[in-house]
């Protein structure tokens, strides 16, 4: 017995067809998680020309903080020169692929101006450290991105 479908109930079923896979797919988008960047996105936005404002400052400075990963250690180095000065901050560790990840840790260095921060306890992956301290009164901006494997 052959089964005879008009032109007509053919455009029906392409329509339920096409609803049922448009329904199903706009379903399965609106349930999946999506990371902002930031919770706060608009407190952020009014601090970003403070950012700029210190990110700046700290590309004049004569000489540039160094921030080296080797794999197992993350070394921050103020210069020698500034070492006598107070300074105070904090490193941001940001993971954009999950922000639940995001730590921060203060800026602690000993008197050659260094601090070592070992990675052993760091979920592997891609991070960006923030590095913001304030000298003199002053604020500075630094930051780096690393893969710890």
């Amino acid at each position: 017995m052959k089964l005879k479908v008009s032109w007509g109930t053919g455009i029906v079923i392409a329509f339920i067809v096409f609803m049922t896979i448009s329904l199903s797919t706009m379903f399965y988008f609106m349930s999946q998680d999506v990371h902002l960047v930031t919770d706060n996105y608009y407190e952020k936005e009014l601090k970003y020309q403070q950012e700029i404002d210190n990110q700046q400052r700290t590309l004049e400075l004569d000489e540039h903080v160094e921030i080296n990963f080797s794999g197992t250690i993350i070394s921050i180095l103020i210069p020698e020169r500034y070492a006598d000065k107070k300074i105070s901050g904090e490193i941001y560790f940001y993971r954009p692929s999950d922000p639940k990840q995001d730590f921060k840790i203060p800026l602690l260095l000993n008197n050659e101006g260094l601090q070592i921060i070992p990675v052993e306890r760091i979920p592997k992956g891609f991070w960006r450290l923030k590095i913001s301290w304030t000298m003199d009164g002053k604020g500075y901006y630094n930051e780096r991105a690393i893969t710890i494997e």
